[in-house]
């Protein structure tokens, strides 16, 4: 393929769409005298004149003018291309909706890993305990709990959720007659799941009479209940999902069973938006998590 010099039939085409030199200089960022340097460049190349130049203006020659035409719809052609490209690469924003339990202590602790695995992904997060109407357009998806189904959305199970006992490891507690010397803490107002993962449930399972399951202190939000747990302040009977960073990181442990099963979380979107690349690299994303969660539960329950 024989070609002119791109730089000189750039200037060429900047020019004669422009009608001038200088016009095609400040768009290139290049001085006048650049541009007629390639312009006579590109004449000595083809051996025929494609511009004249006059004091007033800049006009094409007959054999400008085909050049120009040709010139023109392939510097168009390359721009659209690029433009494509560039849609495709960068991913619209995404508005992710969870409980502000699921985002504060599952999500955003993950955000580095989500942002490496997903680099073309940006990714806004909306807190709401509240169910959101996917199909309104405002929220992209969102992490739903329950057992489904889920009207109006396109819904793909992630993890079932388990509740059970966890307190500080200061506190001593390795045994279920350790909570008759400990405070315990409740969480008044769960919608879900049902029934309520309690103390009064928990005891029923663990065949633990005697303890006064009304006495303790008692949160509205689960969060601080985790929070209470952790500074030492008693027991606590939450989700392991949302307390596994913090087993983890020694900051509390689960000291005995029963485990009471939960709900189980799911990723939802509105059915046009199931095949969208970057929900279902989203998806994926949150399925490969949450099944490596999976497997350490089942390896940490064979233990």
């Amino acid at each position: 393929m024989v070609l002119p010099p791109l730089p000189a039939l750039r200037a060429f085409e900047a020019a004669a769409r422009l009608a001038s030199f200088k016009a095609a200089a400040a768009e290139l960022f290049v001085t006048p005298t650049a541009i007629s340097h390639q312009i006579r460049q590109l004449e000595a190349y083809l051996g025929v004149r494609v511009l004249d130049r006059s004091p007033r203006a800049v006009t094409l020659t007959v054999e400008g003018q085909g050049l120009y035409d040709a010139a023109g719809s392939a510097f168009a052609a390359i721009e659209a291309a690029t433009s494509r490209l560039r849609r495709q690469r960068t991913a619209p924003i995404l508005t992710l909706s969870a409980t502000t339990a699921f985002l504060s202590q599952w999500l955003v602790p993950r955000l580095d890993v989500l942002r490496r695995a997903l680099p073309t992904v940006e990714l806004r997060l909306h807190a709401s305990d509240r169910l959101v109407d996917l199909r309104a357009g405002v929220i992209d998806v969102a992490i739903r709990y329950g057992e489904g189904p889920f009207p109006g959305a396109h819904a793909v199970a992630l993890h079932a959720d388990a509740f059970a006992p966890v307190c500080s490891p200061r506190l001593g507690i390795v045994r279920p007659d350790d909570l008759n010397r400990a405070a315990l803490i409740h969480v008044d107002g769960r919608t879900a799941p049902r029934p309520s993962p309690d103390w009064r449930r928990w005891c029923a399972l663990a065949d633990v009479a005697g303890l006064d399951i009304e006495a303790g202190v008692r949160f509205t939000d689960s969060l601080h209940a985790v929070q209470a747990a952790i500074a030492g302040q008693g027991v606590a009977i939450v989700s392991l999902i949302l307390v596994a960073d913090a087993i983890a990181a020694g900051l509390l442990v689960q000291p005995f069973a029963p485990i009471i099963p939960g709900g189980t979380y799911h990723f939802a979107c509105a059915p046009d938006l199931a095949d969208r690349p970057d929900v279902a690299g989203l998806r994926s994303w949150f399925e490969r998590t949450m099944r490596s969660a999976r497997m350490h539960d089942a390896s940490a329950e064979t233990a």
